[in-house]
């Protein structure tokens, strides 16, 4: 006969999923009847519960949640009952499948931690992007040099193409801007971009304005050229 903490071992196999089907249906007979057992497994059943959902989290970025893959649930999950039924014998079931359980759920919870901070840091430098961004534009001191499709925009060192109703370029095309420093011959690659789809194309390029003597923009396949392989659509003399 099964004593009672045997049965037990068989109550937090159970919650984790990891017994046959023939020792689950006796785990369900006894539980029928054993309040103690019940309290054991409504107590197991909360700790995966909690790991389960801290493996979904939130599958839009758009909600202001980290987004998880889909597959880290199954994963996590996976390896808690692998790892459970490896320890099967001797059974230690409650104390071992309440440890597993927590620690899967710890680490899925410094998973997300991980994922929040980098989104924060992310969006953190973005928003002082744009307020530098704006900033400049505003700048009563900035510089603007206009050609046929925008303006070369140039504020202390920091330097940026704006361009109004930019069209899409070809499948297969990006646009690339090009800078010639000073006393130079040839010109040197920068960024490669997409126009924005909201009207204005603003485009902060790396280089220091004071050392350039022209920038130029052309189309150019996706990834990039090393040298143009289009006519420049625009070339603007700083």
């Amino acid at each position: 006969m099964i004593s009672h903490d045997e049965m037990l071992n068989g109550v937090a196999a159970y919650a984790l999923g990891v017994l046959p089907p023939h020792e689950a249906a006796d785990v369900v007979k006894h539980l029928r009847n054993c309040e103690a057992c019940r309290q054991e497994y409504r107590a197991m059943q909360s700790a995966v519960t909690a790991v389960a959902y801290s493996a979904e989290s939130c599958a839009d970025a758009t909600m202001g949640a980290a987004v998880v893959s889909p597959l880290l649930k199954a994963r996590v999950m996976k390896h808690v009952r692998e790892s459970a039924a490896r320890a099967a014998r001797p059974r230690v079931w409650p104390a071992y499948a309440l440890a597993a359980a927590c620690l899967a759920l710890a680490i899925v919870t410094g998973m997300l931690d991980l994922s929040l901070n980098d989104r924060l840091n992310r969006e953190r430098a973005q928003v002082t992007e744009q307020e530098q961004t704006i900033a400049d534009f505003m700048a009563p001191d900035a510089h603007r040099r206009p050609f046929a499709g925008g303006e070369v925009l140039m504020h202390g060192q920091r330097l940026y193409l704006a361009m109004p109703h930019m069209p899409m370029p070809p499948p297969g095309k990006v646009y690339q801007a090009w800078t010639l420093a000073k006393g130079a011959k040839t010109v040197t690659p920068s960024k490669t971009f997409m126009p924005s789809g909201k009207g204005m194309t603003i485009v902060p390029l790396p280089e220091a304005a004071t050392t350039l003597a022209a920038v130029a923009v052309s189309v150019e396949p996706e990834g990039g050229s090393q040298l143009p392989t289009t006519k420049p659509i625009a070339m603007v003399t700083l």
